[in-house]
């Protein structure tokens, strides 16, 4: 039989972990919608969003809220470009007022009226608890393992 203890930790534990996926997935929801403001307060002040992408291309990096604001304004969303950022097989790990996760990513785009695949790969993150309990990335790393060859639609008016 478990003790009072083991049982009130298990249950902070599975409360961290549901907390930490509904930062993960509100991730998807905000940069598809162009939810911009909720975007980067997923993101300490300090944090940190790298992308590796495949074929030599360059990395994609953002250092806290300045960059991250630049980057989330000029991503294409709804309805000019209809994608959705998939979450899957999400993995996390809680350690008091920190936490790593690692999940599998899909990225659907409309291209000319289809749905298809664009880009596949993993999420690495780093999350720390802040004040008022709420999680938030400390570093979220994307690598991206396979991606079609052609560029991601652009937002109207963008060049």
């Amino acid at each position: 039989m478990r003790d009072a203890d083991t049982v009130v930790n298990s249950a902070g534990v599975i409360a961290d972990e549901r907390a930490i996926l509904r930062v993960l997935y509100s991730y998807g929801h905000a940069i598809d919608y162009g939810e911009e403001d909720e975007w980067v307060g997923l993101f300490t002040p300090d944090g940190i969003f790298h992308v590796e992408l495949p074929r030599g291309q360059p990395p994609i990096h953002c250092a806290g809220r300045k960059e991250l604001a630049a980057f989330v304004a000029a991503h294409p969303r709804a309805p000019a470009a209809l994608h959705k950022h998939l979450l899957l097989n999400s993995l996390i790990d809680v350690h008091d007022n920190e936490a790593q996760a690692a999940s599998y990513f899909q990225l659907l785009l409309d291209i000319d009226g289809k749905p298809e695949t664009y880009c596949f790969g993993r999420y690495l993150d780093q999350l720390v608890r802040c004040e008022g309990g709420i999680w938030r990335f400390r570093k979220r790393v994307a690598q991206v393992q396979s991606m079609l060859p052609h560029s991601f639609p652009r937002n109207e008016g963008d060049k």
